[in-house]
């Protein structure tokens, strides 16, 4: 493959939205190129080892399909997914085949470090690679970087955090343990039900994926014995694929914002902290993990919010919860307003009634003042509240999925986006809209 400086699509960052966005404008015949910081795909569902993936059925309708259904599918056939739980390797996997069988090209290890606009209309980027600094050009532009790097590089109007205390969402270390004894610690939690989290059921099933949060009583004792993080207040974890391994959301990183990199190796530090105490912990006094054991820290500390985009429409809250909906929806979800406190904040989990869905749309997508660039995934246009529902991994693939078809479009009718007609855009996304 030789790569060039010029494409009709260029879409920046390999998580779950960019990969998504590249597949579907590949299959609609645009030359796209996917560029990435790490040699690697996946974003948080890779570096950031973030499994198993939220919800994204109301009732017994399945909202997001398409390429989200496509990388499902494929790690389901390589065993690497069971429910809603996979492995990072299986994920890389299926995304690598998919963007090759639509022609998509990749760069890995490459930064975006300018972006050269002109009246609201990126010319180019300047991306910094093993080779150096290039020029690289295209007619249309994708943020899908999570944290709105194009947006902030071409100085396009953004925002970040809480919007009256500027507070970003707490950040989370993910860690993978082998050698539980699952059946023992949960029967464990059945006979101290009020230390677990009142969601639990404690109806087991070991043949799918299971989820267990709390150890409240035990950890309460190891904090006073100076030996558990103050900042977490239980452990979660889900078993994966194969028996006796778990993926831990635990640990609980306050007080940093995650946009400069000294913040982030403060992060780093911290979350690797943290996990040597939680493992000490889990050893030494939760049953079923006397002979328990580390396999490995996710590549990179998992982030819930950085910059979003100031967009044509900002989803809100309320939007969320009173499931609205939009004569321009171009993707749809049900995950409720879930929001990780920081210091002195107290966190949210708002939930929907079930069966309920919202809308998102296509003007969520849209940059403000941009006329070649759109946005999905982290860093939608979204209120805090509104963005801490749309930033789990299916509707980042759906609204990824709305920006590749759209951009493909607009390239096709040699048109801008905003002349897009709505209906083709609709068209090519009925599976995730009218399914």
């Amino acid at each position: 493959m030789q790569l060039t400086n010029e494409y009709d699509i260029v879409v920046a960052g390999a998580g779950i939205a960019g990969i998504s966005a590249a597949v579907k404008a590949g299959s609609m015949g645009a030359r796209v190129l996917l560029i990435e910081h790490y040699p690697f795909l996946g974003g948080m569902s890779s570096a950031g080892m973030v499994s198993p993936f939220m919800k994204s059925m109301a009732g017994d309708k399945e909202l997001v399909n398409g390429v989200y259904k496509e990388v499902e599918a494929g790690m389901r056939k390589l065993g690497g997914m069971i429910d809603n739980g996979f492995y990072a390797w299986a994920f890389r996997s299926v995304a690598n085949n998919l963007l090759s069988q639509n022609n998509v090209d990749i760069a890995y290890n490459t930064d975006v470090t300018d972006a050269f606009v002109e009246k609201g209309h990126i010319k180019y980027l300047t991306i910094a690679t093993p080779h150096g600094l290039s020029k690289l050009y295209a007619r249309q532009f994708i943020d899908t970087t999570g944290d709105a790097q194009l947006v902030a590089l071409g100085k396009f109007p953004w925002l970040k955090g809480d919007e009256k205390t500027g507070q970003l969402q707490a950040l989370t270390l993910f860690f993978r343990m082998g050698g539980i004894d699952v059946e023992k610690t949960a029967e464990y939690t059945k006979t101290h039900k009020e230390d677990f989290l009142p969601w639990m059921d404690f109806k087991y099933d070991f043949s799918k994926i299971i989820s267990i949060a709390g150890y409240t009583g035990l950890i309460e004792k190891a904090k006073k014995e100076g030996r558990f993080p103050d900042e977490v207040d239980y452990v979660f974890f889900t078993t994966l694929p194969s028996s006796g391994e778990g993926a831990f959301n635990t640990t609980n990183i306050l007080g940093i914002d995650p946009s400069t990199s000294s913040a982030l190796t403060q992060a780093e530090q911290k979350g690797h902290e943290q996990v040597a105490s939680i493992t000490d912990f889990l050893n030494r006094d939760v049953p079923g993990f006397e002979k328990a054991f580390l396999i490995d820290t996710a590549v990179q500390v998992g982030i819930r919010e950085t910059r979003r985009a100031k967009a044509q429409y900002m989803v809100t809250g309320d939007d969320i919860l009173q499931a609205a909906k939009f004569d321009d929806v171009i993707a749809r979800g049900c995950y409720g307003v879930d929001i990780h406190g920081q210091k002195g904040e107290k966190s949210r989990m708002d939930e929907l009634e079930e069966g309920a869905w919202y809308d998102v749309p296509l003007r969520s997508l849209r940059a403000k003042d941009s006329e070649n660039l759109m946005v999905a995934g982290r860093c939608i246009g979204a209120t805090r509240e509104g963005h801490a529902a749309l930033r789990i991994q299916p509707t980042a693939s759906a609204t990824g999925e709305a920006c590749g078809a759209t951009a493909a479009l607009a390239v096709k009718l040699n048109t801008s986006l905003d002349k897009v007609p709505y209906e083709k855009i609709r068209n090519e996304l009925l599976h995730n809209i009218d399914a």
